[in-house]
C-alpha cells in the first residue's frame, strides 16, 4: 500500500471509532452497577436521545433544519462558485467578514442562544448569522 491509502485507510479507521465510542460511551459512563440487560437497553436508547438532542439544538427543529440547509447550501455554492474565480472568494470572505463584525455590534445571536452549543455549532450558527448581515444593519444605530 502506498501513504495516501494508509492515510485513508487510518481517517476511515478513526472516523468508525468515533462513532462506536459515541454510541457505547454513556452506557461506559453510567454503567453504575448495571445488568447486562440493562446495559443493552441503554446502548439501544442513547442514539434516539442523541438525534432528539441534535434535532433541537438551535431551538425548534424547524429552526435547526433551516439554519443546517441553509448553511449548507450558501457555503457550498459559495465554494463552488469561487473555485472558479477568486475574486468571488475574496469577496464572499469580506462579505461574512463584515457579517462577523455586524453581528458583534448588534450582539446577535444572544447569549441564551449560545449557551448549550458546542464551538462547531456556535461557529455554524454564527456563519448563519452572518450571511443576512444587511437585516441587522438598521439596529446598529438602535444598540445601548
Amino acid at each position: 500500500m502506498d501513504i495516501p491509502s494508509l492515510i485513508l485507510l487510518f481517517v476511515i479507521c478513526a472516523i468508525g471509532a468515533h462513532f462506536v465510542l459515541k454510541w457505547w460511551w454513556p452506557i461506559i459512563k453510567e454503567r453504575k452497577n448495571l445488568t447486562p440487560e440493562q446495559m443493552i437497553e441503554r446502548a439501544l436508547q442513547a442514539p434516539v436521545k442523541c438525534a432528539q438532542r441534535d434535532a433541537s439544538k438551535f431551538g425548534s427543529p424547524i429552526k435547526t433544519l433551516v439554519i443546517i440547509v441553509l448553511n449548507a447550501n450558501f457555503l457550498y455554492g459559495w465554494l463552488w462558485f469561487s473555485h472558479r474565480s477568486i475574486f468571488v472568494l475574496w469577496l464572499g470572505l469580506a462579505y461574512l467578514t463584515v457579517g462577523f463584525v455586524v453581528q458583534h455590534l448588534v450582539k446577535v445571536p444572544s447569549a441564551s442562544e449560545m449557551i448549550e452549543l458546542n464551538i462547531w455549532e456556535r461557529f455554524w450558527l454564527r456563519i448563519f448569522y452572518a450571511w443576512f448581515w444587511p437585516v441587522y444593519v438598521p439596529y446598529i444605530s438602535l444598540r445601548k
